[in-house]
Formats: C-alpha cells, structure tokens, sequence
C-alpha cells in the first residue's frame, strides 16, 4: 500500500512538473481562449510557428545592456551585432512568457517627468518591450525617473535570460562587406537586412518622391512629398526574386567603399544596413560634382539606383 501511494505522488509530481513553464509560471496548453484581443493572437501564434510575428526588447538590467529582436521563424538579432536561430521551443517559451506576465495589460509608458521642462534633455529609455502579432501592436516602455515597473523590467529580464542561452553559436560580421557576403552565402537570413531610400524627383519632374523601405524581410514603398502628408506604410513580403536582385545590387555597388556624397540630379538619401553595420550616401547636384565625370564609384551607385527604383516600383 505505501509503495502504491509513493507510486501515485511521483506520477502528480511528474504531472505538475512538465505542466511548469518556465518562471513557474502553468503552461497554456490548456488554457482557454482569451477575450483579449492580443492575447488571443498569441494564443494562436504559439501553434502556428510561421504566423506574423515579430518581438523587441531593450532593457538595461544587472547583465547591462541587452536587446533582442526577433522575427518570424525564430531568427533573432542580438544586441544589435549577432544573429541567433532560436529553436521552435525556445520561441513558444518566449510567446507564453508574453502570455504568463500579463504583457497585453502593461501601460504604455512608465516613469519620466509628467511636466518636463523643454531646455531639459529628453527622458532616457531603460526598459522597452515591443510586440506585433499578426495585425496587432503593443509596446511598454520605462523612462528612467518618475514611476518605475516591476514587472515591465522582471518581464524584459525573463524573455533576455531566455533567448541569451542560445547565442553560444551566433553568427557576427566583422563589417558590412562581410556582412554581404554572408547574405550571399546563405549564413545571414533576410531579415536582418534593412535598407531605407527616399528618391525626390528633381522640380523640374513636377511629381512626388518615394520612400522605400526594406526591413525583417518585408519591404514598403509610398508615396512623398516634403512638406506633405505621406501616403500610409503597406509592408509586403520581400519575395526570393526581389531578394536575390537587391543583394546582388548591392554586393555589386560595394557600399561601403562608396563616399558620402555622390552626384546626382535628383535628391537621393540611401542607407543599408546590417546590423551594427551600416553605410549612408547622400546624392544630389552638388555643386562641386562634375556629372561628366563618372568615376567607378559613381557607375557602382547609378548602378544600384536601378536595382533600388525596380524595387520601389513593383
């Protein structure tokens, strides 16, 4: 009779034990559907591995400064510097954790100067954690002063804590070429590809410009005029074919060997970047440019223009 009952207790302990998450907090297996919007989504994301989601945290704490940005698929950017593949399991925890503290429930802002005087310098941000999900947003963030919050910081260290064991194998370019060729090679994913480019026709065009943006492996292009309304931001996935021409673009234009300030007879302002590695060119008709004189650096940018305004025009 003992060793039955001892047999029982090791079975509801088992029980309980693989129902703990992590934090101790109870799994959501089982746990039912939520009339809360975002958590509904989360719910639905945790089965779904390749739905819509994206997650970003920043936050200074007793380890320093960490942050994470994470992408569907579970690759992740850590600290700004290194890509890390998270595995399906380590995601889902990061997705009930979101769950578990409550994060769909967190204010938008904590702590900062209610009335700050305006010679004073802008509150710092020490905590920040921002999710989508499918089509839904929520960001919290903490400013140093005022009124802090416990679990906005408790819950920032958790997700970092729980991402920072898999970055042993994370991968790290030495700068933006390098950074390139890993994209060509397959060892960076596309998602930590960013590139901003806003092309201003010339007056004498007499029509608006265009701002393209490519980031987590989506890209958006609209409408815009200085001094106007921009059009509203539509992201779409970045397809293999659009992907493959950019990058080549770019491993061909080389820009980081490229100046500053290139020749041009509209106002262009094109940035990439790859993590912490990023290259800006400013051109226009710059007075001390001859157009005449196309050196190699200006024919690798005319060049990638191209590729860029193909891009922005699809």
């Amino acid at each position: 009779m003992m060793q039955l009952q001892t047999l029982v207790s090791i079975c509801v302990f088992s029980f309980l034990s693989s129902a703990v998450f992590t934090g101790g907090l109870i799994a959501s297996d089982t746990r039912p559907a939520s009339s809360n919007p975002l958590d509904a989504a989360l719910q639905r994301v945790i089965k779904t591995p390749q739905s819509p989601f994206r997650l970003q945290v920043d936050c200074t704490d007793q380890k320093g400064i960490r942050s994470l940005d994470l992408f569907t698929g579970g690759i992740a950017i850590w600290n700004g510097r290194s890509q890390v593949t998270l595995p399906p399991g380590a995601r889902s925890t990061l997705l009930e954790t979101l769950l578990n503290h409550g994060f769909s429930n967190f204010a938008a802002h904590y702590g900062g100067n209610k009335h700050p005087i305006k010679t004073e310098a802008a509150a710092r941000i020490s905590c920040r954690i921002w999710a989508k999900v499918e089509n839904l947003q929520k960001s919290s963030v903490q400013q140093t002063g005022g009124q802090q919050s416990t679990p906005l910081t408790r819950l920032a260290t958790v997700l970092l804590d729980q991402a920072e064991q898999f970055t042993q194998n994370s991968i790290t370019p030495n700068d933006l070429q390098d950074a390139l060729d890993m994209l060509s090679a397959g060892q960076l994913a596309p998602q930590v590809l960013r590139l901003r480019f806003v092309d201003l026709p010339s007056r004498a065009m007499n029509k608006p410009g265009s701002i393209l943006l490519v980031s987590g492996g989506q890209v958006s292009h609209r409408a815009y005029s200085p001094g106007h309304t921009i059009a509203e931001q539509v992201w779409k996935p970045l397809t293999n074919e659009q992907y493959l021409e950019l990058l080549q673009g770019l491993q061909h234009a080389q820009p980081e060997s490229l100046p500053g300030n290139l020749w041009s007879e509209d106002q262009l302002q094109f940035q990439v970047q790859v993590m912490a590695h990023k290259k800006a060119v400013l051109a226009r008709p710059f007075v001390a440019l001859d157009s005449s004189v196309q050196s190699d650096d200006q024919q690798r940018f005319n060049s990638l223009l191209t590729v860029l305004r193909k891009l922005d025009a699809r």
